[in-house]
């Protein structure tokens, strides 16, 4: 199977500024992929982990804090992330900086409809039971983490990946 994703063509999703290049239904379940663009100290996601996949991500640009396991890196442009499943994590751009980033996801899993989602998510527009019927639905599990936590507060934090 092969997909073709144009860059003119590649559905957006505002707040984040995300761009959904390929989901699982389009790879035969190979990958997924999207690039995500956060504004200077802006969160992208909060501590969690997927137990089903794979998460790579590249930074096209700018600085990313990144916590892996319980260790909070900092990347820059040309640096490369992978983080295997059961693995908690968590990204953000630095306070001063901000991040364009290519995240792949292996095996490809659906979350298109999740991205989807995170506007309404990030505008408190759907219920408690909702938010943890969608992140079971799309093994996205929140964890807790100190290191991350004494890293300091972002704006815009967002419960995504």
């Amino acid at each position: 199977m092969s997909w073709i994703q144009r860059a003119q063509d590649a559905e957006t999703v505002e707040n984040p500024s995300l761009w959904l290049l390929a989901d699982g239904a389009h790879t035969g379940g190979a990958l997924g992929a999207n690039r995500l663009r956060l504004a200077p100290g802006t969160a992208g996601a909060l501590p969690h982990v997927h137990h089903l996949s794979s998460e790579a991500f590249y930074v096209l640009d700018g600085t990313l804090e990144m916590l892996v396991d319980e260790t909070v890196h900092v990347f820059g442009q040309g640096d490369y992330v992978v983080v295997a499943p059961g693995v908690s994590h968590a990204f953000g751009a630095a306070p001063d900086a901000s991040a364009d980033l290519f995240i792949t996801i292996a095996p490809g899993i659906d979350r298109f409809p999740y991205f989807r989602l995170l506007p309404r998510v990030l505008a408190g527009e759907l219920s408690d039971a909702d938010i943890a019927r969608i992140h079971t639905e799309y093994d996205v599990h929140f964890v807790e983490s100190p290191a991350w936590n004494d890293r300091g507060e972002r704006p815009g934090a967002q419960r995504s990946s």
